[in-house]
């Protein structure tokens, strides 16, 4: 299955980007990423981070749920924990998301559960809009700007998104955060 999310993103980022009239470079330099990153995520070879996805379907004049695969839900979503409902947008990834959300025709928010493994590296949020963060299990700091959160457990965190965000997980575990965002990225 995660193979085909890539394949169907890559696929539609380009029928996308070809209906909007622009190369790979002028939707490259937009989005500030380069034209072979967006060269290889068109082709299906690497999994874009979601951020990416966002931060393109926003340059596009669209919303993330053109990359992913549609699907008919009702208006009201039961989820249960124990359904296989994950979003892992490379085999690699330490990221892994649960969409608990109902896909509508015009949703107004995301929510979804993600599971971040520790890592050297920040992983960094660019794009704009409301951002409420749970974090369920393990510690994390989230960088805003200039300004580092350390949230545990149970620490909530309410901001509007800025194009400079990161998040680094500082427990030993793999840290659980529920997210509500908005607008809907799915």
């Amino acid at each position: 299955m995660v193979d085909e999310v890539i394949e169907t993103a890559g696929r539609q980022l380009r029928l996308l980007r070809q209906a909007r009239g622009l190369t790979l470079a002028e939707l490259a330099e937009r989005a500030g990423l380069t034209d072979g990153y967006l060269s290889s995520v068109e082709r299906g070879k690497i999994a874009p981070s979601l951020s990416s996805l966002a931060t393109i379907a926003a340059v596009l004049g669209s919303d993330m749920s053109v990359f992913f695969p549609t699907t008919t839900r009702d208006h009201v979503h039961v989820h249960r924990a124990a359904r296989e409902d994950h979003l892992r947008v490379a085999a690699s990834s330490n990221e892994t998301y649960t969409i608990l959300s109902a896909r509508s025709v015009v949703p107004n928010f995301t929510g979804l559960i993600e599971d971040l493994v520790p890592s050297d590296s920040d992983t960094t949020y660019s794009f704009f809009g409301e951002r409420f963060l749970v974090v369920l299990d393990g510690e994390i700091e989230l960088r805003i700007d200039t300004t580092t959160h350390r949230l545990g457990p149970g620490r909530m965190i309410h901001y509007s998104a800025h194009p400079n965000h990161r998040l680094r997980v500082v427990s030993k575990q793999v840290a659980q955060m529920l997210w509500v965002v908005t607008p809907a990225l799915l």
